[in-house]
């Protein structure tokens, strides 16, 4: 649903608990990324699932999720 450098808000269809540590790969790469679930949406069909990066990827998705400094007010 949701990705970011450090986690991503995802659904699934398997039970799971809030804090369970979790390694997610990358289906085209095999890259492998541990992870940690920090937020349960309501049960449903498919659960909405906040999971949080150990360490930042921001190239785990395949996208450039680089963070970059705000621009600071000349005022």
């Amino acid at each position: 649903m949701v990705v970011n450098a450090h986690g991503a808000l995802i659904l699934l269809k398997h039970e799971i608990d809030d804090g369970e540590m979790l390694v997610l790969t990358h289906p085209e790469t095999q890259e492998e990324q541990e992870c940690r679930v920090v937020y349960l949406g309501e049960p449903a069909d498919r659960q909405r699932v906040g999971i949080e990066f150990l360490t930042p990827a921001p190239r785990f998705w395949g996208l450039d999720l680089e963070e970059t400094p705000p621009a600071s007010d000349p005022n």
